[in-house]
């Protein structure tokens, strides 16, 4: 029909095959593997979970405390790999919200070598401080004998199984780690048939090989002094978190023989029935397929593999106290739970505070490096791993953690944080530079010896030296050098169109006034000194009106030009951006595109 059992994983795959030779179903009670939820061992049934809920309840307890770097220990066999290659693909699933930086298995023939090992790799890993153990049994003992044999603390331990016996009278390694373990389903029914005189009464036969095995108790059974510690022993022994799933496996065949009779005709005898689950494995698995009912650990029904379709999980924080006697103990306190059934969000349960083994009492940070900061960005090392790089010149990143950085718009710069964007700087002269202040002095010393020599011509008006050089000639070209010194007072604010609309024709008329004056000026002087202009003629005389006459002709002249300029193609400003540096405006001479290409191409 079925037999019960293997308990280990590893066992279970190799006598897996066995019984299939031998067309019998094994029933599995504590056979978590992984690797058992396939074709090939689909004769093996379970009323525990596959560890694949098992990765899933670990990845949340890792997710929710925000846990991103982490690692994870197995044994070398079917339980500890397929166990903590669930994970890896459950954090892949996740889309890597935490990663297992590192993988180690312990080989059963040089399991201490490996362990020490594995521990000093640990010790030196300062940033990870969350260790996921698949371990069980004397792998689990071994394991933290050598964490505090080379004291290594600061570690929050996941321990995928619980584990009664340990051999260092040390505890303080274990303190504050977490188990996650299959839910524990108290049967009362069970506790009272494990007392003495139960066992007295229907397993006479029992009480001398219990007392055998136990330590501290008598082999007889007329000694009774140690009885009490015997038994207890022997309750903590057997009454684990997995002993209400073996009642269930019983309870899952006991069901499938019963669907068997149900099915069969009324004059099928008891023979009959045996005779046909003896021939043929698929009856049973047949009959198993159909069972559906509620056992001591909950809904009990199994899928086309053989697993159980639903999971629960105790989640039991392991915290260290004191005994009066001056050792340590350790006890088993259940914070939450986890249910496959329910929607992922509301799959953990935690509802006691958890103990952790840190000096703030706080839930340690396990990640590579701390997020990087705003201005640096996160460069990939390893697929677990990152570094901070600092965002290059002409780029920010104002987002904690990010992976990219932004550049900037064009006239702008990142600020020396890489934080944010701001102007670039205009290097156009400022009237309140060093440079510009040095300008208006100059201008300012030029207005006041223009104005003392304006003051001194009208003060000698009449006078026979301001006579003879033209003084009214004279007080129009102090006025044109007073513009020009304004012009070069507007030159220090920043150009906009409307400056440049000014400054370009204002500087043509004030240049050919100044020009103008001093060539009427320096014709009347020719012409009274009789001083000839060129070789072929010679001036008689330049009287004022024909001084007048040639300024306002040439300046008609220079209207006739500027005018269409000013209303055709005026000028406007124009930035020179040199990226990441500064910003230079300045005035141009045209506005369109066929004004540069008739600058460029005069022919």
């Amino acid at each position: 029909m079925a037999l019960m059992g293997p308990e280990e994983s590893s066992t279970a795959v190799v006598i897996g095959g066995c019984l299939h030779m031998l067309n019998v179903l094994g029933m599995s009670t504590s056979a978590t593997s992984p690797e058992l939820s396939s074709d090939t061992y689909s004769h093996m049934y379970r009323t525990v979970a596959s560890d694949t809920f098992r990765a899933k309840a670990i990845a949340d307890i890792v997710e929710h405390f925000k846990w991103s770097y982490i690692a994870a220990v197995g044994q070398d066999d079917s339980y500890g790999k397929n166990g903590l290659w669930s994970l890896v693909k459950e954090a892949a699933t996740r889309n890597h919200s935490f990663c297992v930086a590192m993988t180690e298995f312990i080989p059963h023939d040089s399991r201490f070598t490996s362990i020490r090992n594995i521990v000093t790799t640990l010790s030196r890993l300062e940033n990870i401080r969350v260790v996921i153990l698949w371990l069980f049994g004397s792998y689990a003992r071994n394991f933290f004998d050598e964490v505090n044999r080379q004291n290594l603390t600061g570690r929050v331990w996941i321990l995928s199984d619980e584990f009664t016996s340990y051999s260092d009278s040390d505890y303080s390694a274990l303190d504050g780690s977490i188990i996650v373990q299959p839910r524990s389903f108290p049967d009362v029914g069970f506790q009272k048939a494990l007392t003495i005189k139960a066992i007295h009464v229907y397993f006479p036969e029992w009480w001398r090989e219990i007392t055998t095995l136990m330590s501290n108790c008598s082999a007889s059974m007329e000694d009774t002094s140690n009885k009490g510690v015997c038994f207890q022993n022997f309750i903590n022994r057997v009454q684990n978190s997995y002993a209400t799933y073996i009642i269930d496996a019983v309870y899952s065949v006991a069901h499938a023989l019963d669907i068997l009779v149900q099915e069969s005709s009324s004059n099928m005898t008891d023979n009959d029935h045996h005779r046909k689950l003896n021939m043929d494995i698929n009856v049973m698995k047949r009959l198993l397929s159909k069972v559906n009912f509620v056992g001591l650990t909950g809904n009990i029904s199994f899928n086309e593999l053989g697993d159980r379709v639903s999971a629960f999980y105790d989640i039991v924080n392991l915290q260290v106290q004191e005994a009066p006697n001056a050792k340590q103990l350790i006890k088993h306190v259940l914070v939450g739970k986890w249910e496959e059934n329910e929607q992922r969000n509301k799959r953990l349960q935690l509802f006691e505070k958890i103990r952790w083994n840190s000096p703030a009492g706080s839930p340690p940070k396990s990640e590579c490096l701390e997020r990087c900061s705003p201005g640096t960005r996160k460069t990939i090392t390893s697929p677990c791993c990152w570094q901070c790089v600092s965002c290059p010149r002409g780029t920010i990143n104002p987002i904690p953690g990010s992976a990219s950085c932004i550049e900037c718009p064009r006239k702008k710069q990142s600020n020396e944080a890489r934080t944010k964007c701001v102007d670039l700087p205009l290097a156009n002269l400022k009237y309140s530079s060093a440079g510009g202040i040095v300008i208006l002095v100059f201008c300012a010393f030029g207005v006041i010896a223009t104005l003392f020599t304006f003051a001194v011509i009208c003060r000698f008006w009449n006078t026979p030296i301001i006579k003879a050089s033209s003084r009214e000639f004279s007080l129009v070209l102090l006025s044109s050098i007073i513009l020009l010194l304004a012009l070069v007072v507007i030159n220090l604010f920043e150009p906009t169109d409307t400056i440049c609309k000014i400054m370009y024709p204002c500087r043509y008329i004030t240049y050919s006034l100044c020009l103008s004056c001093l060539l009427v000026k320096i014709l009347r002087i020719s012409s009274a000194f009789q001083v000839p202009i060129a070789h072929c003629c010679m001036m008689s005389s330049v009287n004022k009106i024909m001084q007048a006459v040639i300024v306002i002709t040439m300046h008609f002249l220079m209207l006739l030009v500027l005018l269409p300029w000013i209303f055709l193609d005026p000028p406007i400003n124009k930035e020179h951006i040199l990226t990441d540096n500064y910003i230079f405006i300045e005035c141009n001479a045209y506005s369109t595109a066929r004004a540069e290409q008739f600058k460029q191409h005069p022919s």
